[in-house]
């Protein structure tokens, strides 16, 4: 076979005669009314056909591999494949944590039917998968032994030939069990789970088997049953909660008790600083919810240590740094994010600028599905906020009453009203807002005065922050009012979280 495809991105002809063929569908993580983001299969598929068949005329035993991805994943309507035509199935903007027959996750139910639906299309259709458990990621732990089990027999079912994996060579991350069982069922879709996981657990770990598996299926069980869907590790602090962190302590503490040669306590030591990476990746999460850059930049190069120690056990645990596309982090990296908090912690500390006040966690929210807030004045500082819910702005909104119980978030706009007491002491100075992130766009009104706008970007785009100058809206002295109107764009694949951070207002030196 040859393989034939467009670039990555979502490529696309605009030509009159081309766009005849579009047939209005929408992608996964595409926009209603946003023409570069509709899917192009109609066309695609169709000049891939007239091409294989060109190619088959003059040489028949020569297949022509395309790929379903990006704009063009949705199986097209009216037109059957050339059956010497070869589909790479890559499925994007869809969930990574659940298995396709989760009726609770929307996402891997909905990538399960496009591809089922290709192998009625086509007969020689393969998955192009992407053999790592976040896009972005902070390369925390996720097996994955639920979705695995799960997968494979469907896929067998429904008639898919075979694999292309996309990896990184970060065993930390998956865990070694779950890259083994992969294989294994790649190759035998209906082997048996349990056997192959008791063989590896006991022959890996020894007399530290029990606990250790245990550890590794304590995180799989919290992963198969997370109430959060998406596909970067933004979402993982709803996942690794005190409760799961504390029976994995316990779990590795049993082990290392029973640990009984230096092999045995070297692999369990490998997870224990596995374990450690991940305690601190929680204690920077709950650093930055509280607004305390400084001790988020510790958590962070605390990670980036910690990963010194696990490389020089293996390698293929994880890279030292995270420079480089043979790290497995190419955006978004722990050190970008080092950065950025240290760039918070120096508006706050005296170096760039000194903190006024750091808003209440808590915010008024409403939902706006009509757009009618921005009419009736919902910026106003002395709206009646009878009717309005509270929310914690560290956390998802739709986390907090806002999606349904197959993992929809409400999509549109949405409203927060922020009230912050404004000490005397800053009357005089200039004073900054500070929004460390909000998305995927927002307006901002500060005591009913408007005040900034941040543009449109797609929910995965860090840093995602508003800051504006504040000085002629904030009445020092008094309770000020901060109201931010943020749309989540029409694309539930995002997964926008709107305001995802604490907010503050500072004084730039």
């Amino acid at each position: 076979s040859f393989g034939f495809a467009p670039d990555d991105g979502l490529p696309r002809d605009f030509n009159p005669e081309t766009m005849k063929r579009n047939q209005g569908f929408v992608e996964l993580g595409g926009r209603r009314g946003v023409p570069g983001e509709v899917s192009i299969s109609a066309e695609w598929f169709t000049f891939v056909n007239q091409v294989a068949g060109e190619v088959r005329r003059e040489f028949p035993h020569v297949y022509l591999a395309t790929n379903g991805y990006a704009n063009r994943d949705i199986p097209p309507q009216g037109i059957q494949p050339d059956d010497h035509l070869v589909l790479m199935f890559a499925a994007i903007w869809s969930c990574t944590l659940h298995a396709y027959d989760d009726e609770h996750c929307w996402q891997k139910v909905r990538q399960g039917q496009m591809l089922r639906r290709w192998c009625e299309l086509c007969r020689n259709v393969w998955v192009y998968g992407y053999n790592y458990n976040m896009l972005v990621s902070a390369l925390t732990p996720l097996p994955e032994f639920t979705k695995l089990r799960r997968d494979f027999p469907l896929l067998k079912r429904w008639g898919v030939l075979g694999f292309h994996d996309e990896s990184r060579n970060v065993w930390a991350e998956a865990g070694i069990a779950s890259r083994y069982l992969r294989a294994q069922l790649e190759w035998d879709a209906q082997a048996d789970v349990d056997a192959i996981v008791d063989d590896f657990f006991s022959r890996w770990y020894g007399s530290a088997s029990r606990p250790m598996k245990a550890f590794w299926f304590a995180l799989d069980e919290a992963v198969a049953r997370a109430p959060i869907h998406g596909h970067e590790d933004r979402i993982l602090p709803e996942i690794y909660t005190p409760a799961l962190l504390a029976k994995l302590r316990r779990h590795l503490a049993q082990a290392q008790q029973l640990a009984d040669t230096e092999r045995t306590r070297l692999h369990v030591r490998a997870d224990a600083l596995i374990y450690d990476h991940l305690a601190a990746y929680m204690a920077l999460s709950a650093a930055e919810a509280a607004g305390n850059f400084a001790e988020a930049v510790r958590q962070a190069e605390r990670m980036l240590e910690l990963r010194k120690q696990l490389h020089a056990i293996d390698p293929f645990f994880i890279w030292p740094d995270e420079k480089g596309y043979h790290t497995g982090v190419w955006y978004w990296t722990i050190t970008d994010r080092r950065n950025f908090y240290q760039s918070l912690d120096d508006r706050l500390s005296g170096k760039t600028g000194h903190l006024v006040t750091l808003a209440p966690e808590e915010a008024r929210f409403r939902t706006d599905p009509h757009d009618d807030g921005l009419f009736a004045g919902w910026y106003e500082p002395g709206l009646d906020e009878t009717g309005w819910s509270t929310v914690r702005t560290t956390r998802p909104f739709y986390r907090q009453g806002f999606d349904d119980w197959q993992g929809h978030p409400y999509v549109g706009y949405i409203w927060y009203r922020i009230h912050v007491d404004v000490p005397e002491a800053a009357r005089g100075k200039k004073i900054m807002l500070y929004v460390p992130v909000v998305v995927t766009e927002a307006w901002c009104w500060v005591n009913g005065k408007y005040v900034a706008h941040r543009p449109y970007q797609e929910a995965y785009v860090r840093p995602a922050n508003l800051e504006a100058d504040v000085t002629g809206a904030i009445r020092p002295g008094q309770s000020n009012v901060i109201v931010l109107r943020v749309d989540t764009s029409i694309s539930p694949a995002q997964a926008a979280e709107g305001i995802q951070s604490r907010v503050f207002l500072y004084t730039p030196k």
